[in-house]
């Protein structure tokens, strides 16, 4: 089998473990992707939101809309004088879905990790780091 046969196999993998979540969770893809971007700490700019998630700023504001209409985000108005500066944080029900998302990808990684030894993963990571750079080209 070609390495890319191999490729494209694991994402459809990824994609169904990440619908399983979604499913799970009630979340539609765009929710959570959002939800992986926004932090519990900080707050942030809907422009570093739409640059985060690859979206123009205004597919980016679509989707923080939708978070915001969902209860996973607030809107908080940094300046008085424009009120189009607008931060995104996490609500209580944000942070425990996202704590969900991350208990799910965790126990997924723990499941892939039992299979391998110690050395093993390092070879993996470096390999499939290495893969990401080459096929997104940083």
């Amino acid at each position: 089998m070609r390495v890319i046969d191999l490729i494209f196999s694991l994402k459809s993998g990824c994609f169904g473990k990440e619908e399983d979540i979604r499913k799970k969770l009630e979340l539609s893809p765009s929710e959570f992707n959002g939800l992986l971007i926004l932090t519990n700490e900080n707050s942030i700019p809907c422009s570093l939101f739409s640059n985060k998630m690859g979206l123009s700023v205004s597919r980016g504001s679509r989707v923080l809309d939708k978070l915001i209409r969902n209860g996973y985000a607030a809107a908080e108005s940094k300046s008085d004088d424009d009120r189009r500066i607008v931060k995104i944080k996490l609500t209580a029900r944000g942070r425990k879905t996202k704590e969900s998302i991350l208990k799910s990808l965790d126990d997924c990684e723990k499941e892939i990790s039992k299979s391998f030894s110690a050395g093993e993963i390092d070879t993996l990571h470096a390999s499939l780091d290495k893969i990401v750079k080459i096929l997104i080209r940083k």
